[in-house]
């Protein structure tokens, strides 16, 4: 019953999508009629005695069907469907929108933004950073690999110091930050993270700023500009390889969009960036979230 449930708001989610499509479709459908009816003779269609009431009747009925038929046809193909090619670069990338697991192994050389905040804590304590979120799965992730928090806190610190030459911004007190690192760094920095004989590189991305109760906060000047600097810097250090990245933005606590309206904007940016675009970059919805996100129509 609940997979049911679950196939009903997926196609609650994408009935505007679908009804569109079948639209075009039926439409098509009486255009090629028509040209058939300068083509063809069909008076042999409609019996004579048949009423003109009758014949608009059955033309409408006609029509509804096949726009019912083409709703199934193409609401089938959306439930099934884990992936969209949102956009298409001119030198052979594409963006694509995708169901599933944004830190699973993938095998080859890959790139993952892991949203952070913007002092880029690794402490996963489920007060400073949640165990429930990207940031704090991820830095889990690394950890049980071997690495402990305080090491990859370092690497951070250092990857931002020495090869992205950024200063902090800001050094908070104790009174503004209760725990975590000190020094917060200017919107959209990026430290990256690749442990020796991996290949996945783990790109963590300043976005948020923690109050002092420790909840991230994000204004909508500071999401854009977070945004564009993730833009630049798929283009500047993807290396040709693959990214995968999550819907920025969806635990900001001041954010009250819903994740579509993120995944939007964020399609927006990169369409308008499509010269920039020089790999494959891969926005990962979470699989579980198929009967509240769409991904078809973007």
């Amino acid at each position: 019953m609940a997979k049911l449930q679950s196939l009903f708001r997926q196609i609650r989610q994408n009935f505007r999508y679908i009804a569109k499509w079948a639209v075009s479709g039926t439409c098509s459908l009486i255009a090629g009629i028509q040209i058939l009816v300068f083509l063809c003779d069909l008076d042999m269609v409609f019996p004579d005695d048949l009423s003109f009431s009758s014949r608009v009747l059955v033309s409408i009925a006609v029509v509804l069907g096949n726009w019912c038929v083409l709703f199934i046809f193409k609401a089938a193909v959306v439930l099934v469907a884990k992936q969209a090619d949102v956009i298409s670069a001119s030198n052979g990338s594409h963006v694509y929108v995708e169901y599933g697991d944004l830190l699973e192994d993938r095998g080859g050389e890959c790139s993952v933004i892991i949203p952070a905040n913007r002092c880029f804590d690794t402490l996963v304590d489920n007060d400073l950073i949640s165990e429930t979120t990207v940031h704090g799965q991820t830095v889990q992730k690394i950890c049980a690999a071997g690495i402990t928090a305080d090491e990859l806190c370092r690497a951070l610190q250092k990857d931002l110091r020495d090869n992205r030459r950024l200063l902090p911004e800001q050094e908070l007190t104790r009174s503004e930050k209760r725990s975590g690192n000190l020094q917060r760094y200017p919107v959209g920095s990026i430290a990256e993270f690749k442990k020796d004989g991996e290949k996945t590189t783990y790109v963590f991305l300043g976005m948020s700023a923690f109050n002092s109760a420790l909840h991230p906060e994000t204004t909508d000047e500071e999401y854009a500009l977070t945004v564009q600097r993730l833009m630049e810097h798929c283009w500047l250090r993807s290396q040709r390889f693959p990214v995968y990245m999550p819907v920025i933005g969806t635990n900001s606590r001041n954010n009250q969009k819903s994740e579509r309206e993120l995944l939007e904007y964020m399609v927006s940016v990169f369409r308008f960036h499509k010269h920039l675009i020089n790999t494959d970059i891969h926005i990962v919805v979470y699989s579980k979230h198929r009967d509240r996100v769409s991904i078809q129509g973007l």
